[in-house]
């Protein structure tokens, strides 16, 4: 089997074992989030599922907790991972949920990376299957930092 093969074999028995995880220990709804989230941002070297897009979409629409879950669960996944495909799946699942979710999206990220949370955090991202993917999500994660967190303008005293 040649390593190519058998990162593909990984990928997928990790993705199984998240969804079989998400699965078991939430309740059902915030499970659907979990698998909906792990499922979008898999270790294939395709796009994301649009369903698995709509589906967090529509399962974050109207509760502050799911969308409080949906960044925990994609913060932790990013943290984990050391596979480019994952990452940058992420990444742009993030960036998505932001452009087309709920505005408390971008307040829940806000306030979870002044909590600790390294969520767009990648400048120690190390990607063990191919060397210039690596450095593409920290520069993509530099990009989408400073969209979510704008330089603030130093004051002016008033005379």
């Amino acid at each position: 089997m040649s390593p190519s093969k058998l990162r593909k074999a990984i990928g997928a028995v990790k993705d199984q074992t998240s969804n079989s995880l998400a699965k078991v220990g939430n309740s059902s709804s915030l499970s659907d989030l979990d698998v909906a989230n792990v499922k979008a941002t898999r270790h294939e070297e395709f796009p994301a599922d649009e369903r698995h897009i709509r589906e967090i979409l529509s399962l974050t629409c109207y509760s502050h907790a799911h969308i409080g879950a949906s960044v925990n669960t994609l913060s932790r996944r990013l943290s984990k991972t050391k596979n480019w495909v994952v990452a940058l799946k992420s990444l742009m699942l993030i960036h998505r949920l932001l452009a087309d979710g709920d505005p408390a999206y971008e307040e829940e990220i806000f306030f979870s990376t002044r909590r600790g949370t390294r969520l767009l955090n990648m400048s120690d991202f190390r990607d063990t299957s191919r060397e210039g993917e690596g450095r593409r999500v920290r520069s993509d994660s530099i990009k989408k930092k400073r969209l979510t967190n704008p330089p603030t303008r130093p004051r002016q005293s008033v005379k």
